[in-house]
């Protein structure tokens, strides 16, 4: 059903099955009998619009911390992505990279997958970072001679 095709509150009922399959594929618009304008669509795609959008709203909080120095940075800046603040502005300048590319192949895929694996996986680095035994061991430097050649173990009897 075209989407320019916009239904009256009474086609709810009389034309359910012709509504309810528009929104399935794509939308429905519905003018409510006080003139609101209405829409219906799958539940999913509604989900991937929002998640879009927060992300979109978050991805501009994150830049806005990032204009101002760190020193000044408070942890009320990151808003409710306050584990952000362990990573560095290197860290954050790719976090903020892969997530615009992440949510553009959501909104164009409607699909929330590939978003979701991406942030779950930068938050744990974050809580690792978070940690200055684990920041250290991850992103300190080496030297050749803290590592031995280790022997090969004795077999047991």
């Amino acid at each position: 059903m075209p989407a320019d095709v916009i239904y009256t509150a009474s086609d709810l009922d009389r034309k359910r099955r012709e509504v309810t399959n528009a929104a399935r594929h794509g939308l429905a618009r519905i003018r409510d009998t006080d003139g609101t304008g209405l829409v219906l669509l799958r539940a999913h795609h509604y989900e991937v619009l929002e998640t879009v959008s927060r992300w979109h709203d978050r991805l501009a909080v994150v830049d806005r911390v990032r204009a101002k120095p760190a020193a000044d940075r408070d942890i009320s800046d990151f808003g409710d992505l306050t584990w952000l603040r362990h990573l560095d502005d290197a860290d954050l300048a790719t976090f903020v990279s892969e997530v615009r590319s992440a949510v553009s192949l959501a909104y164009h895929d409607d699909d929330l997958a590939e978003l979701e694996r991406l942030v779950h996986d930068w938050r744990v680095t974050a809580y690792e970072l978070a940690d200055s035994a684990r920041r250290e061991a991850l992103l300190g430097a080496f030297d050749a001679d803290d590592f031995v050649e280790a022997a090969r173990p004795e077999p047991r009897s």
